[in-house]
């Protein structure tokens, strides 16, 4: 008799454990009294792991929510072009966005330091700052003063160092050349001399092929090879010391994400901060893969930057991040921030990743 009751209780306390687990984990929805239905808009191509990432996360917004949050989709140039999407849902008439905030530059004097800067983070210290920092609450103030709030969504990892179409030795090389690099990368080349060139993925390749540009950053080896990169430029540079683990981001309209409960509030942050993981995750891995194809089935010519160039490019990207930030008094506070968490992130690397990284390279 008392056995019996033990184990009555046991599961009546099991039950109640798990079903806080599961709301915890994943929102009750059914407590959602209003369906929304959502428009949302991509920077990205349909084609590639971006397109196929962020259409994953409307599908499980709207599969999880049992259509509660409906949200459909439309990759770049299906609905508006790349660069229209931060407008389009500012104003309202899309709900959703997807894209890097340094698409944004034009918008605000600091928004690009969100993506990340030259010779900054990697993915594991970006998801720090922004999880365990103050990485989304310096995010969310920035980007309320345009109506929106502001979840990363994905991470490239580190990436690549750009493809060109002549060998690049000097600081003088990249004068005159006309090259695609977004965000603060970009800057510092433009210190040099480079005509720098904002386009979107779909723009890349034929902008290549007709010369409109010389040549390009785009991601890394697994995108960088579905786009078809390494048939129109020569040689591929690397470290990527301009983007070591660019921030891809969810943005929403405010009075649109003020609409919903609780729940569906909490259904979007967990499928984006999944999503986070999910996009380094799948770069990572293919980036591997890909890698191997491009040297030994298309024989491309990688390039490793000179370490003197290096060391040129770091000290001249410390004096742009600096310039760009020092405009605003809210973008010093957002780069003392993020060079305050490189500094601890750093040390401890010297114990963690970077010892253990260097125990194994005769392994």
């Amino acid at each position: 008799m008392k056995k019996r009751k033990f184990l009555k209780k046991s599961l009546q306390i099991g039950i109640t454990g798990g079903a806080l687990a599961s709301s915890i984990l994943f929102p009750n929805i059914v407590k959602s009294k209003k369906k929304h239905t959502w428009v949302a808009v991509s920077a990205f191509d349909k084609a590639g792991i971006l397109g196929r990432a962020f259409s994953r996360v409307c599908d499980e917004i709207t599969r999880i929510s049992d259509g509660q949050l409906n949200i459909r989709l439309f990759h770049a140039n299906e609905l508006v072009s790349a660069f229209e999407s931060f407008d389009v849902v500012q104003s309202g008439t899309c709900q959703m966005g997807f894209g890097s905030p340094y698409y944004w530059a034009g918008k605000s004097p600091y928004i690009s330091l969100l993506s990340g800067i030259p010779f900054g983070m990697n993915f594991q210290e970006m998801s720090a700052w922004f999880y365990n920092g103050d990485g989304i609450k310096l995010a969310d103030k920035v980007y309320k003063e345009f109506n929106l709030k502001f979840f990363p969504a994905g991470n490239t990892g580190n990436q690549m160092g750009g493809w060109f179409n002549k060998k690049i030795l000097s600081p003088l090389d990249f004068k005159g050349l006309k090259f695609r690099m977004p965000g603060l990368g970009g800057e510092v080349l433009k210190s040099f001399g480079t005509n720098v060139v904002l386009l979107p993925g779909p723009d890349v390749v034929p902008a290549i092929s007709s010369g409109t540009i010389d040549g390009t950053e785009w991601i890394g080896p697994a995108a960088d090879l579905g786009k078809g990169l390494h048939k129109v430029c020569k040689y591929y540079y690397y470290p990527g010391w301009h983007e070591p683990g660019t921030c891809l981001e969810a943005f929403i309209n405010l009075k649109h994400w003020n609409m919903l409960d609780n729940d569906l509030k909490r259904l979007v942050e967990v499928c984006c901060m999944k999503s986070n993981t999910a996009i380094a995750s799948e770069f990572f891995a293919r980036n591997s893969s890909a890698i191997k194809r491009l040297n030994e089935e298309f024989n491309v010519n990688f390039v490793k930057y000179p370490k003197e160039l290096l060391k040129t490019l770091r000290k001249r990207s410390s004096e742009v991040v600096f310039d760009y930030a020092s405009k605003d008094k809210f973008g010093m506070e957002i780069l003392e921030n993020i060079l305050k968490f490189r500094e601890l992130f750093v040390f401890w690397s010297n114990y963690s990743e970077k010892s253990f990284l260097e125990s194994r390279v005769d392994l």
